[in-house]
Parts: structure tokens; sequence; C-alpha cells
């Protein structure tokens, strides 16, 4: 949690005129960008053995909880963090695929529909309202593999390592 405000914060603190250039700027979002997605990711992977198995372990449910909150609040603060200005996949400074800004609306409605499955996925898991919690995660991996699987360049070494995330099935319950 705390990096979680840590970073949150430094979201908040993020001034245009403090950059020297827009190019350091749009260097600064993309590594900001990809730090949140994998503050994501990471707590993805805690959370669905929890939900697969319904066992506590070392990881319970109130840890759960917080994990399924942390995951909506990056959504929500990384959602303004795709300007043009970090279309830069062509230095490769990100794995963003330029069709993010080709077609933006499209990769918006993913994007949201990855915040609605997260904030249902919350509220599921404070009402261990399992059946929905097991939807919602369902529904949370559909959008993050589709849009990954849409806007995300993946390179050789990179593909035993992300393959998981790109099928967008974080429980064996989904289709």
């Amino acid at each position: 949690m705390k990096n979680l405000i840590i970073l949150i914060s430094f979201l908040t603190l993020i001034n245009p005129s403090s950059y020297s250039s827009e190019f350091e700027k749009a260097k600064d979002t993309i590594e900001l960008r990809q730090g949140v997605m994998q503050g994501i990711w990471a707590r993805i992977k805690r959370l669905a053995p929890f939900i697969e198995v319904d066992n506590n372990l070392e990881y319970n449910e109130q840890l759960a909880k917080q994990d399924a909150e942390d995951i909506k609040l990056l959504l929500k603060k990384s959602l303004t963090l795709w300007p043009n200005s970090t279309n830069l996949s062509t230095k490769n400074l990100t794995n963003a695929t330029p069709a993010i800004w080709a077609v933006e609306e499209y990769f918006n409605k993913l994007y949201k529909d990855a915040l609605v499955s997260a904030e249902n996925l919350e509220i599921a898991l404070n009402n261990s309202d399992w059946d929905k919690v097991d939807i919602e995660m369902c529904n949370l991996g559909n959008a993050c593999g589709t849009c990954h699987a849409s806007f995300r360049r993946l390179l050789t070494s990179q593909l035993a390592n992300e393959a998981s995330a790109w099928s967008g099935k974080y429980i064996n319950k989904c289709n």
C-alpha cells in the first residue's frame, strides 16, 4: 500500500514545466506507465491463486481486498499516461504499439472495461460474493488480455514470462 501511495503521489506531481523537453517528459511518462502496469500484474499474480483455490495460506481475504483496490486505483490513475507524445515504439522505448493512438477509441474502451471489472471485483470481494469474484476476475483478464494482444509488442525473449498475461485467463474458471 505504501508503494501505491508513493506512486499515486508521483502521478499527481508530474509537472510539464519541470521538463527540459517533450521527449524527456514522454520517456518519464513511459517509465511511469510501465511501473504501473507491472504493479497491476504483480497484484493479479497474487490475487489469482487465492481466488482459484479459496485458500488462505499466507495470503488472506484482507490482502486480496487490498490488491483489488490497488488494481482499481492504478488503472484509474494510469488512464492519462497514454498521450500521443509517448508513441515512441519506433525508438524501442515502449512495447506499446502505434495502434493505441491509431484506434484510440477502441483502446479506451478496453481500458475502461478493465477498470469497470476491477471496480466490480473489489465490490465482489468486499461482499464475499465468490461467484461474482470469479466472473469479474475473468472479465478483467479478458479486457487486459485483449488489450495486450491488440496493443502490446511482445518480444520472443518475453514470451515465457508474459504468455499468461496475454491469455487473459487469470483463473481456470474462465472460458
